[in-house]
């Protein structure tokens, strides 16, 4: 019984001390090492923030905890309990509101935390339409991460039926991208991903943008450019399927090569109208007309088209007509269209040429004014039905009754200078036409203004040498006129 009893008081001095001795001597205040923090992007759908990290190396790490970082202050977020776990949602981040900056620290089974990881930021884009440019204005937050970086952008577009278009390359600098050629009110969605040669590294949030419903004609086109009146007067079209109806026209600068805005005009279904009054329409410019979204910006254009410049030169009885085309590739046919005093009459028609004569000797009768007025037409095949035509400027004839006498001719030739005759600008009503040798015999008389001396008299050809001429005629207005001279036989 006494040695029982001795045990006892052994024993208990014994476990008091080992119960106090290990805490004062092993303790663990070694923090332990920081993780890295590999990754950070946002699920374009979500707009959650995903990060990934890599493990602490120390060997007792127990947990990690998530922290946003800003103004060098680390706000915790939410603890992963457990040290098998390197990703992390954060399903309530602003990060689609603004660029978000994410740490991460790991903690030791002793609850020593590490110093805070290396800091990355989410990629915040934003998209913002002008439609005075009608642009999308797209811009981003730059992606910084030394341990991965970036060789390009790749933006990816959505619209309003949930397709997607074309992704577009774009290269890590600069951070924006205008969208344009884009339709009227419809939505669209943006995102941009960085890229390095291994696929994706990280995403922003999707931002989306409903543009305006000014929707800008398809086309324009200038139908007419009508000289009249002392101006221009032109007729356009439009796809009526648009809000746009302010258009100006716009005619280029040849010395300063510039398109220099003339005048503006309201058009209504599909039509619009704008006179030039006092324009010089003995030069040929080139015009093209303009539709103007709401902040007067050019929408739409049309291919540029030029006022037609009607050009005359007269070659005995021949008058001679020049003109130029509306257009280049113009393929619509042309009119001419003569005014002698009782109004323009259409002459002939369907020419493809821009070259015409007119023989004065043919109408010179007819002649009721005291100036021959031409035109030409030509009409848009693709242009609406009912359409005006292209109207060129006038180019004015004199009437004066002239009379042209060649001093020599070469008989038997082939050319048009074989034949002997006088040549008017009008029709005579009487005509005694003569030659005579030098000696005074009678070698050739016609009473018809068509006819001619061949050189022959009696069927004899007549040696060169000097001829004597004489020529009476009545002129349309009543005149008599009596002429005569010489002309040489040419050998």
């Amino acid at each position: 019984m006494k040695k029982r009893r001795t045990i006892k008081k052994l024993f208990i001095p014994l476990l008091f001390c080992s119960l106090f001795a290990f805490p004062l001597t092993g303790q663990d205040e070694e923090t332990p090492l920081s993780p890295r923090l590999d990754m950070v992007t946002v699920d374009p759908v979500t707009g959650f923030a995903i990060l990934r990290w890599l493990p602490s190396p120390s060997p007792d790490v127990g947990s990690y905890v998530v922290y946003t970082f800003a103004a060098g202050t680390a706000t915790a977020i939410d603890t992963i309990p457990t040290p098998f776990v390197f990703e992390y949602t954060h399903t309530a981040s602003a990060a689609r509101y603004r660029s978000v900056t994410y740490v991460v620290a790991a903690i030791d089974s002793s609850g020593n935390s590490s110093p805070l990881s290396n800091s990355l930021s989410t990629i915040w884009l934003t998209a913002t339409e002008d439609p005075c440019t009608a642009t999308i204005a797209i811009s981003w937050t730059e992606y910084e991460n030394q341990y991965h970086p970036g060789s390009g952008h790749l933006l990816h577009i959505t619209d309003g039926t949930g397709g997607s278009l074309p992704d577009v390359p774009l290269p890590l600098s600069p951070t924006q991208y205008l969208f344009t050629g884009y339709d009227p009110d419809t939505e669209y969605c943006f995102h941009v991903e960085v890229t390095d040669n291994a696929g994706s590294l990280s995403s922003s949030g999707r931002a989306c943008v409903t543009t305006g419903s000014e929707k800008a004609p398809d086309w324009v086109r200038i139908d007419a450019i009508a000289v009249e009146n002392g101006g221009i007067s032109f007729t356009a079209g439009y796809d009526p399927v648009t809000v746009m109806n302010d258009f100006k026209l716009f005619s280029f600068n040849p010395d300063a090569l510039i398109w220099e805005e003339t005048s503006s005009s309201t058009g209504s279904g599909g039509i619009v109208s704008f006179t030039r009054a006092g324009s010089d329409t003995a030069v040929a410019r080139q015009y093209r007309v303009a539709a103007l979204n709401s902040c007067g910006m050019t929408s739409t254009l049309s291919a540029p088209s030029r006022n037609m410049v009607l050009e005359s030169s007269i070659n005995g009885t021949l008058i001679n007509l020049r003109w130029n085309r509306p257009s280049a590739g113009w393929n619509g046919l042309f009119s001419v269209w003569r005014d002698i005093g009782e109004g323009p009459h259409e002459v002939v028609s369907t020419l493809s040429d821009t070259v015409w004569s007119d023989d004065y000797t043919v109408f010179a009768p007819d002649v009721s004014a005291g100036e021959v007025v031409y035109r030409v037409s030509t009409a848009d095949p693709s242009a609406p039905g009912g359409t005006r035509p292209h109207l060129s400027s006038a180019a004015v004839i004199g009437t004066s009754e002239d009379i042209h006498m060649p001093n020599a001719f070469t008989p038997w030739s082939t050319d048009e200078n074989a034949i002997f005759r006088p040549e008017f600008s009008f029709q005579p009503e009487e005509y005694d036409f003569r030659i005579h040798s030098r000696n005074g015999v009678l070698l050739f008389r016609t009473g018809d203004p068509g006819e001619g001396w061949d050189g022959r008299h009696n069927g004899r050809p007549m040696p060169p040498g000097v001829y004597l001429w004489s020529l009476k005629l009545t002129r349309p207005a009543g005149e008599t006129v009596v002429m005569n001279g010489t002309v040489t036989i040419l050998p």
